[in-house]
């Protein structure tokens, strides 16, 4: 699994080092930058030198220089614009939005390329060898294509540049030519226009792609990140979960194992039988223990028995508790239902944590652990004693607050403290 910094470093220096190419070299910004220079400079170029060079051969060198100044200058703003609106749509480190433009810089830039082809068609005069002049107003439909994205608004240059170049061109050659001049003008606008825009509508598709496969790496990232924090919970919560399983088990064994190992001792001088029956007990609890123990080790299904009921567990749980001077009592009411087997446990662990406490701190002479079935929701089990209550879970108590834990997971309530009759209490609900 890797983190989303590493994933996204990971991105960035393949593609500094040239290694992803979404749609080629072909499509860099520098090499695009360079062939639609080129192709500014053929169609801005070529027919003011053409036409500049026919001015001067008819004595008209100033308008001839001033024709030529104005296309280099033209060619020049071009270029730095196109260059710029480029490198934005072709670029290849990092997938964003290209630059935009609103709607009065794009204003400003159709209309300073109209007015500059009207000049440069001025300063022609009447020289136009085969269909010149209309090169003037190529960089007008282009960027058009690139800088407009509804088709409306290509659709209005494409009308404004036809109407100024046309009546230019009849109020200075006639009608007669500015029919030809309006056909001219209208399929080299049109092809242009066209070009530009689909041109830059594909640029515009490979960004999003760009930009949406890195959206997906940083999914994919943020994911596995996910993923990795999720094992690590479960880790912990398994853990947590056979601690309180080890807690719960060879806690109360070796509660069980001293208490009938201290009658025994009491009993061994004056009563034999009496104190062999509570090392019998006390055999019974350490094997019991041992079970457990290896139970939650292999993760498997932690109750005393396997193929006993809640009751019958609870049942042997209180024999083996028993010893002298100490009284315990199973109670249940409703009818008995099969419960699942993490509730059983749940249940099951209550009734041990309860036992153990009333017999280690209370020092209660009366136990009884009620097992309530009548409620269809919910089941209950609670242990009360006769002994001291108290207010509140001690801090060192892991085995109440682990009891606490369990009934959460299970959205359950657990409840440990002074009962109602003034001794201990622990009662825990679960929903099943």
């Amino acid at each position: 699994m890797v983190s989303l910094t590493a994933s996204r470093s990971f991105n960035q220096e393949e593609m500094k080092k040239g290694r992803v190419h979404l749609e080629g070299k072909y499509l860099s910004a520098a090499w695009m930058v360079w062939v639609a220079g080129a192709i500014l400079a053929w169609i801005s170029l070529t027919p003011v030198a053409w036409i500049g060079w026919l001015l001067i051969h008819a004595g008209m060198a100033s308008r001839a220089s001033m024709l030529i100044a104005c296309g280099l200058l033209i060619f020049l703003g071009n270029f730095f614009l196109l260059k710029r609106v480029l490198s934005d749509l072709y670029q290849e480190d990092r997938p964003k939005q290209e630059v935009s433009h609103d709607g009065r810089q794009i204003a400003c830039i159709l209309a300073l390329q109209i007015l500059f082809a009207l000049a440069c068609t001025h300063l022609s005069g009447s020289f136009n060898p085969i269909g010149m002049q209309q090169w003037f107003w190529m960089p007008v439909a282009g960027f058009a294509g690139v800088l407009l994205r509804r088709r409306r608004h290509m659709i209005l240059v494409l009308l404004i540049t036809l109407v100024i170049s046309t009546a230019r061109e009849y109020i200075v050659q006639g009608p007669h030519h500015a029919v030809f001049w309006m056909f001219g003008q209208i399929s080299t606008s049109v092809f242009i226009m066209g070009c530009s825009f689909a041109m830059t509508q594909a640029s515009r598709q490979r960004m999003n792609t760009a930009r949406l496969a890195a959206e997906l790496r940083s999914a994919n990232a943020r994911l596995e990140l996910q993923a990795d924090q999720a094992a690590v919970l479960a880790v912990e919560q398994e853990r947590n979960r056979l601690a309180r399983d080890i807690h719960d088990s060879v806690g109360h064994s070796l509660t069980v194992v001293g208490a009938q190992l201290e009658a025994a001792e009491a009993l061994l001088s004056h009563n034999s039988s009496r104190a062999l029956e509570s090392i019998q007990k006390a055999q019974r609890a350490s094997r019991e223990g041992l079970a457990e123990i290896r139970r939650s080790v292999f993760s498997l299904r932690a109750i005393p028995q396997d193929q006993r009921t809640l009751a019958e567990s609870l049942t042997s749980l209180i024999t083996s508790a028993e010893r002298p001077g100490l009284k315990l009592a199973l109670q249940q009411s409703g009818k008995s239902r099969s419960l699942p087997s993490l509730v059983e446990i749940s249940l099951y662990r209550c009734a041990q944590e309860g036992i153990t406490n009333a017999c280690r701190h209370a020092g209660a002479s009366e136990i009884t652990v009620h097992l309530d079935f009548t409620a269809h929701t919910h089941v209950v089990l609670s242990v009360a004693d006769n002994g001291r209550g108290f207010s509140q879970i001690p801090e060192s108590s892991h085995g109440l607050k682990g009891l606490r834990e369990r009934a959460t997971l299970l959205n359950g309530e657990f409840f440990a403290g002074t009962g109602q009759r003034g001794g201990g209490c622990c009662r825990m609900m679960i929903p099943a």
